[in-house]
């Protein structure tokens, strides 16, 4: 059942993807090629981050559908990462976008151009009604995957920067000057590089397969001692491996009296994992003694 509902809601954003993917691609185009009509930084700064959300987008179709082939062989834990590998892709789209914007800024600055605010408010209105229509869309799945919430911090940016350039448009054409359009792609690039910076630190963060967030070892470590039968804790290995799907492994040393108590520990540990620590998959390994362990096998 959970499965099916996966594959559902899997559909479902993969269809989001692909109408973002329509209406951003017309937009980024129709934004560059005003901007080299108009010469508006700004405008091209729209543009290329709009640019970048449609490479963006295309890299989000390819890994939505490649996360929901099931496990095999080969990729045992499934190919949910390339997840992972989407939104790592997208803020080194990001990054190097800004790099861009930045250059055409400088060049702006030293040879600026008269813009006119009236074209550019046109497409910059436009631009804010597409982003936020994608933005509405992917809304709902960036909580539990980082390839929406990237593609959906883009939108929600680009939302942002479509403002900046209408404000910059407007101000243009009541005082004549083309500097307010710098300050709208500074605008830009800031979103662009707070939204770039922050998906490479969690694409690596799970890469780097580092603890959950907020996981205390030592908390951990007494709370599974205090379990009837447990004497100690050992080789405690928690990770993310992949956008709110946790895994940890561990020893737990057990004095055991009966053969039960080898299901029971087992079995208060990963309920602890689940319900206090949201950690989905619980690997145990019990550890007992020679004197134990006979108890249940014949020597030989």
């Amino acid at each position: 059942m959970h499965n099916h509902e996966h594959q559902i809601a899997g559909s479902s954003l993969l269809a989001r993807f692909v109408w973002s993917l329509i209406l951003n691609a017309g937009l980024a185009v129709g934004e560059i090629i005003m901007s080299l009509i108009t010469g508006s930084t700004a405008l091209l700064a729209d543009g290329l981050n709009n640019l970048d959300d449609t490479a963006a987008l295309i890299i989000s179709i390819y890994s939505e559908r490649i996360a929901k082939k099931p496990p095999d062989r080969r990729h045992t834990f499934g190919h949910e990462r390339m997840d992972v590998m989407a939104g790592f892709a997208k803020g080194c789209f990001l990054l190097i976008a800004a790099v861009l914007i930045v250059y055409k800024a400088i060049y702006f600055l030293l040879a600026p151009v008269e813009i006119p605010g009236l074209p550019v408010l046109i497409t910059a209105s436009l631009a804010l009604v597409v982003n936020l229509a994608s933005a509405l869309w992917l809304k709902q799945d960036a909580c539990h995957s980082l390839n929406a919430r990237g593609t959906y911090l883009c939108m929600v940016y680009d939302a942002v920067g479509s403002v900046a350039v209408m404000i910059s448009a407007v101000l243009a054409l009541l005082f004549g000057l083309a500097y307010f359009d710098i300050a709208a792609s500074a605008v830009i690039v800031f979103f662009m590089v707070k939204s770039g910076t922050t998906l490479l630190r969690d694409s690596i963060s799970i890469f780097m397969q580092t603890a959950p967030e907020g996981f205390d070892y030592d908390a951990f470590e007494e709370t599974v001692t205090a379990i009837p039968k447990v004497n100690g804790v050992g080789d405690i290995h928690g990770w993310c491996h992949a956008p709110g799907e946790f895994h940890l492994t561990c020893r737990v040393g057990a004095d055991i009296m009966v053969f039960c108590d080898c299901d029971r520990i087992t079995k208060e540990v990963e309920s602890l994992c689940r319900t206090k620590y949201n950690i989905q998959h619980c690997t145990v390994q019990l550890v007992y003694d020679s004197t134990d362990f006979s108890r249940f096998c014949k020597p030989g």
